[in-house]
């Protein structure tokens, strides 16, 4: 779906009244391009005077497009950073960025609402937005023989030597290569061995599905 800050107003004055007993100014509200970033909360820090503390302004929350996704998972995105948010508003001070108190508040409003606010987002399985490229990576797909997977892209002149080294290895069931013109890879380092990152079934079987042999 498309996102726009006409979303973003109408979703942040919803969840205020629904979650925030309507105490939340309207922030500045910005669409971004962030690939790292699916939604950030900032504000500026103003001292009230000696010894008197701070006081906060300039409120702003960016939730990125990069990635296309479904609506309940950019809400999802506003509501994290409509915690910070409150935080900072209120004046309460958390024990971390993503402390005891962000995590009392967003159990309370995935309790409350059926969401699924977690202290960081993965973007590795998503594709991004009218994405268009054609750099290719080559990609090593393998399964355990205790049923685990792993994924990882090669340098393609070490595609054979991987290979030999998962034929020979006992603890290899599967491994495959395929080609994937996703952009997500491109930050990736190229392995010269046979090493990969853990993923879920779901994830090797749809990496395949959508990837070239």
């Amino acid at each position: 779906m498309e996102l726009t800050v006409s979303l973003l107003r109408a979703w942040f004055h919803d969840f205020n009244i629904r979650y925030f007993q309507e105490k939340l100014p309207e922030p500045r509200l910005l669409v971004s391009r962030s690939r790292t970033q699916l939604g950030q909360f900032s504000c500026r820090r103003l001292r009230k005077g000696l010894f008197r503390g701070y006081t906060t302004t300039g409120y702003t929350i960016k939730v990125s497009e990069y990635y296309d996704m479904e609506e309940r998972d950019y809400q999802q995105t506003l509501l994290h950073e409509m915690i910070h948010y409150y935080i900072a508003f209120v004046g309460s001070k958390d024990t971390s960025p993503h402390g005891r108190l962000f995590r009392e508040l967003a159990e309370r409003l995935n309790n409350a609402g059926g969401w699924h606010i977690t202290v960081s987002s993965r973007t590795d399985h998503l594709r991004a937005r009218n994405q268009k490229s054609s750099a290719q990576y080559l990609l090593v797909l393998f399964k355990s023989s205790d049923n685990h997977y792993f994924l990882s892209v090669v340098n393609p002149d070490y595609r054979n030597y991987i290979a030999r080294q998962a034929q020979s290895s006992p603890m290899i069931a599967d491994c495959r290569f395929v080609v994937s013109h996703d952009e997500r890879y491109a930050t990736w380092p190229r392995t010269r061995t046979l090493r990969g990152r853990r993923i879920t079934e779901k994830e090797y079987l749809q990496i395949i599905a959508n990837s070239m042999e």
